[in-house]
């Protein structure tokens, strides 16, 4: 993100995004790869957290919206966290699969969602695990 100013600046940002540019495609791909990375390895680590505590997310909610709902159920997440890391996990599988509607101001928006909310995430899941006697 340090490439794109002191603070993420959109319109370096944007500039960036849309540029042919092989510099700035590599720019935006350390970005855009670096969310990717982070949703993706969290989303793993709830898939995980579910299978140790015997949390059953609901049958009708699938894939990683059903593991947030269980683990929000059971006290791991508040209903905000929870909100919060599904509309991530979805900007995550727009920008996985490339869809032409992303838009610039949305991954900066998102990226710095990301930022501010991993922390509280990351500290509320381990709370969660630790109160079904797991350690990380």
């Amino acid at each position: 993100m340090g490439h794109f100013g002191t603070d993420f600046d959109l319109a370096e940002w944007t500039a960036a995004f849309h540029s042919p540019r092989p510099s700035d495609i590599n720019r935006v791909l350390a970005v855009t790869g670096g969310y990717l990375a982070l949703v993706n390895n969290t989303a793993e680590a709830l898939r995980t957290g579910v299978k140790l505590t015997g949390v059953r997310p609901d049958p009708s909610l699938h894939g990683v919206p059903g593991i947030v709902d269980a683990v929000r159920k059971d006290g791991g997440f508040s209903t905000s966290q929870g909100e919060t890391f599904v509309e991530l996990y979805r900007t995550r599988n727009r920008l996985q699969h490339s869809s032409p509607d992303v838009s610039a101001d949305e991954v900066h928006r998102q990226v710095r969602l990301l930022l501010r909310h991993l922390p509280r995430l990351v500290k509320s899941y381990a709370a969660w695990l630790a109160r079904h006697g797991i350690e990380l």
